[in-house]
């Protein structure tokens, strides 16, 4: 459902994770897992990982092995990057079954009296303190740069996802959720719902600058022009309205392309700023991509929604699409006064 939301991988990191995710582990590797380090992993996570996936795309950089989830997505279970967040420790067995340091009543004036005692020439001495404050916490996924998520192993906050950093200095902060399922379940509410897409794109400061960008793709880049075309449409489409003029624009590139991804891109910015005079457009869409038709719908004619009730209702009956089907689903139960 988040995949089919975010079609075109808006939301931050998806272009990484990409919303794949590997079969799920067998209990037994789980198990064994937890012996070798000598700890018991909390239970929500521990059904994540037996029952919806384990990991996905490999990358050698920070990222490592990432299956779909908040961020860069969650490693696979064992994966090298799980074990070092970025910073090498020599002993994760002892430091993974150890009391946690860091708690809900930690301030940043704990965490600095640390932090501001540590030599910056002495390694050993920088491992210990990171051994030590990064006590019972298992590294689950990269949010990128320095930081990343991190789960309570032991504690009162047990099973809870933290956000850590491979330096000392930021102290970690905890998610609002009080575990694992609830906080990967409201990440997926967010993009299903259309609030985290296009959250990473500012816009540039004019409809002209914006339009410029577009109108001179293929002059500035001669290789690869969709993508680039894509860039450019990402930002148009942060606008908050447009005018006439660069609607005339935007209707004359769009009659004009013919790659169909950007084609359909182009359609998602034209029902945003000018729904009524795309009618015809979606109903060609329903024809032939009916969960596109209501990906837009939901993403950018939510108040229009009971113009095409009928065909909703249609599509939810005789679609043979079990994405279509589902897709459907949600939208009637989010807008269930139509419906009735």
């Amino acid at each position: 459902m988040a995949k089919n939301t975010d079609s075109f991988l808006e939301v931050f990191g998806a272009q990484s994770h990409q919303y794949r995710l590997d079969p799920p582990v067998d209990i037994k590797e789980v198990e064994a897992f937890e012996r070798k380090y000598n700890i018991s992993l909390p239970e929500g996570y521990k059904v994540f990982l037996t029952q919806v996936g384990n990991g996905g795309i490999e990358y050698k950089s920070q990222v490592g092995n990432s299956g779909a989830g908040p961020d860069y997505g969650i490693f696979k279970l064992g994966h090298k990057r799980q074990l070092c967040m970025g910073y090498s420790l020599k002993s994760p067995s002892k430091h993974l079954a150890k009391e946690p340091f860091f708690n809900l009543k930690t301030t940043n004036k704990d965490w600095e009296s640390i932090s501001e005692n540590i030599p910056e020439d002495n390694d050993e001495e920088y491992e210990r303190a990171f051994e030590r404050v990064y006590a019972g916490i298992l590294t689950i996924g990269a949010c990128g740069c320095s930081g990343y998520m991190g789960i309570m192993l032991n504690g009162e906050s047990k099973g809870r996802v933290v956000y850590i950093y491979d330096e000392l200095e930021y102290c970690p902060q905890f998610a609002s959720e009080l575990n694992f399922l609830d906080w990967y379940e409201n990440w997926l509410d967010t993009i299903i719902s259309g609030k985290r897409i296009g959250l990473e794109c500012k816009p540039y400061k004019t409809e002209e600058e914006s339009f410029a960008r577009l109108m001179d793709v293929e002059n500035v880049h001669k290789d690869n022009v969709p993508y680039w075309k894509m860039v450019a449409l990402e930002y148009i489409r942060t606008l908050n309205e447009l005018s006439p003029k660069y609607l005339k624009l935007l209707w004359e590139s769009y009659n004009k392309e013919t790659d169909e991804i950007v084609k359909l891109y182009m359609l998602n910015i034209l029902v945003k700023f000018d729904y009524e005079n795309t009618t015809a457009e979606l109903d060609t869409l329903y024809e032939t991509n009916p969960l596109e038709f209501l990906k837009i719908l939901h993403l950018y004619a939510k108040d229009k929604k009971s113009d095409w009730q009928s065909i909703i209702e249609k599509l939810q009956k005789e679609s043979s699409n079990v994405e279509v089907r589902e897709y459907v689903d949600y939208i009637i139960r989010s807008n269930p006064s139509l419906y009735l």
